[in-house]
């Protein structure tokens, strides 16, 4: 599916604003060329009761599983085109949302039920296995702990399978029933199943697209074509943890193009090709989500990635030409953080995240400039009143009596905020640093001026229609002499220390912007490591992925392990 440019700028916002303080090194001597890796589809409170499969390009499937070295072990086949994996609890083929598949809510009288007839013998291959299986209707082969069975029917309850033992005459069968780990494989649309896995050992059924590798597959899940093949988790005995396990290259392709426009040009698609593998292969050797059976997940917590279909002739092209290349510096991979747009100037780790990165040093970068009027929200102003302020900080913990002032109190050599502060009406203040001066207020980058509010003005409290003052009960102002008068509507008062309350004068706030902070900025990120509308800007320029990548990392080099 083609993203919109306006996506793109979304997804870079999104990666810009997740990506994490560096991590540990990785020397030269563990790095390879194009490992095999997992990245997480589907997981978490996203995970699946059911996922379908199409052959795209290629046709059937292997199924089986993927060994501790990602090599796949081929347990059973199929020719069917469309299957789909489902947990071994009663699933539903019916409609939700946008999407046909296998779902726990009653919604067709489709039911793969997880009540089956085990046949009493064991089979040592998979083929005699089948040829036992296709002496039944509903018949199918279950690999369970290394050994194949024959199971017949799909029942969703006990009862329903002692009915169909009798009817069927299979006075020799048993009754399996659910397990916290099965899954199976049924041909979508229907409650046949085709093949059953189960495991107490923690292996997980894999899935490879094409019956070999003659050609190279290509399988619609979700609406997105993937390379490689899929595996499939449960964890806790819940829905299915989608995994796509494929080349680090052919995920590279994938990230290029989410990370970036594919109608760049080549230069700048380059230097995100080689971003984009340095900072997985840190990822996937740190094991970031091991926990999850998976290396890599598909959202901005690593990189976006949604598979092939933005892939162009070009970028493409990106990946091939720059083919292992990595990002190293005194020997080890670097952590190859980038945002969207820096707003004129990056800036150093230490200063973002506290971590002294000697690479990841902050420059002014006039490159930038010279396409900001192509750049979605390059400018951007946000503003906040002093009500909206002491609500914040009271929602984060900081009891305030009203805040009077916030200001950028420390600035970087390359002009980013890196300290802000705020002063409430009794004198007390509280700062905040490094990205807690982005991520606190929700802005979209560091690189930001405050004006407004200031002197008495800022402290004013507009009295709501029914005589009150929203952070004070009452309806009577007490001045410090302690004489009291009501509270006008409509107009401002400070609230002082001790907690009298004294009406402003009108000059004031006859404007209107009591106690109103303008926040003005530029940039859409944390603003550290590569700019890519940087990027895209020097390669307009003429400079090579070289240039850009030695331009945003200090002192690094650009090559193959």
């Amino acid at each position: 599916m083609k993203k919109r440019f306006v996506q793109f700028a979304a997804a870079a916002l999104s990666f810009a604003l997740l990506v994490g303080v560096p991590g540990e090194k990785t020397s030269a001597a563990s790095v390879t060329i194009d490992p095999t890796i997992r990245v997480g589809l589907f997981f978490g409170s996203s995970a699946l009761p059911g996922a379908n499969l199409l052959n795209d390009v290629g046709s059937g499937y292997r199924l089986g599983y993927y060994d501790s070295n990602r090599s796949f072990q081929q347990l059973a086949q199929t020719n069917e085109t469309a299957i789909s994996v489902v947990k071994t609890q009663n699933v539903y083929y019916g409609t939700s949302g946008n999407w046909s598949g296998y779902f726990d809510t009653i919604s067709s009288d489709i039911v793969v039920g997880c009540y089956h007839l085990k046949l009493p013998d064991a089979y040592s291959t998979y083929e005699q296995a089948a040829a036992a299986a296709a002496q039944w209707t509903g018949g199918f082969v279950a690999w369970v702990d290394g050994s194949y069975q024959v199971r017949v029917g799909a029942y969703p309850d006990e009862a329903s399978a002692l009915a169909a033992q009798t009817a069927l005459g299979l006075t020799g069968a048993t009754i399996a029933g659910t397990s916290s780990a099965g899954v199976s494989v049924v041909k979508t649309g229907t409650n046949q199943i085709l093949f059953q896995f189960d495991s107490t050992s923690g292996l997980c059924l894999g899935i490879k697209p094409g019956l070999d590798d003659s050609v190279k597959a290509e399988t619609i899940f979700r609406g997105s074509t993937y390379y490689g093949g899929f595996q499939y988790q449960r964890v806790g005995g819940g829905n299915l943890t989608v995994s796509n396990v494929l080349s680090l290259e052919d995920y590279v392709q994938g990230v290029i193009v989410e990370e970036m426009n594919a109608s760049w040009p080549l230069e700048a698609l380059k230097a995100q090709a080689v971003c984009a593998r340095t900072y997985a292969y840190r990822n996937y050797t740190a094991q970031k989500h091991s926990s999850q059976g998976f290396d890599l997940c598909n959202t901005t917590h690593c990189q976006a990635y949604s598979g092939m279909d933005s892939v162009t002739a070009e970028s493409s092209r990106a990946g091939t030409e720059t083919r292992g290349e990595y990002l190293w510096y005194n020997g080890s991979l670097i952590d190859a953080v980038y945002s969207s747009h820096d707003g004129g100037a990056t800036e150093s780790a230490v200063n973002v995240w506290g971590s002294d990165v000697p690479y990841l040093i902050g420059k002014e970068d006039p490159y930038e400039a010279s396409v900001a009027d192509k750049v979605p929200n390059y400018n951007w102003t946000v503003t906040y009143t002093a009500q909206e302020l002491t609500d914040l900080l009271n929602s984060k913990g900081y009891i305030n009596s009203g805040i009077v002032d916030f200001k950028v109190t420390k600035t970087s050599p390359t002009g980013n905020a890196i300290e802000i502060t705020f002063t409430d009406s009794s004198g007390k203040s509280w700062s905040k640093i490094r990205d807690d001066c982005r991520t606190f207020l929700g802005l979209r980058s560091i690189h930001y001026t405050v004006t407004g509010g200031g002197g008495g003005s800022s402290s004013g409290y507009t009295v709501n229609g029914n005589g009150t003052i929203p952070t004070l009960n009452g309806t009577y102002a007490v001045d410090g002499s302690g004489s009291t008068a009501p509270l006008t509507d409509g107009a401002a008062y400070v609230i002082g220390g001790d907690g009298s309350v004294s009406q402003l004068a009108p000059s004031a706030v006859s404007d209107g912007s009591a106690g109103v902070f303008t926040i003005t900025g530029s940039g859409w990120g944390h603003n550290v490591g590569m700019s890519q509308w940087g990027a895209y800007a020097m390669a307009q320029q003429g400079y090579s992925y070289l240039d850009i990548l030695n331009f945003y990392y200090t002192g690094i080099e650009v090559r193959q392990p």
